[in-house]
C-alpha cells in the first residue's frame, strides 16, 4: 500500500513525528468563558470523591 498523495499531485504530505503528535494531544485547551468545569459537575453529581476531584485538578473550596 502506498502513502496517499495530495489531490492532483504526486506529492505525499509529510508524516508527523510521534513527538509532535504526542505534544499536540497533550496540550491543555483553554477553558471557554462561562463554561462549567466537568470535574466540578461530576463531583456535584456524586461521581467523584474529594481525592479524585483533587487528582483531576478540580477547584478547591
Amino acid at each position: 500500500m502506498t502513502a496517499p498523495t495530495l489531490p492532483g499531485t504526486a506529492v505525499a504530505p509529510p508524516r508527523r513525528s510521534c513527538d509532535s503528535v504526542f505534544a499536540a494531544v497533550s496540550r491543555l485547551a483553554p477553558q471557554i468563558p462561562d463554561q462549567g468545569c466537568l470535574v466540578e459537575h461530576w463531583h456535584e453529581q456524586g461521581l467523584l470523591d474529594e481525592r479524585q476531584r483533587a487528582e483531576l485538578g478540580g477547584e478547591q473550596e
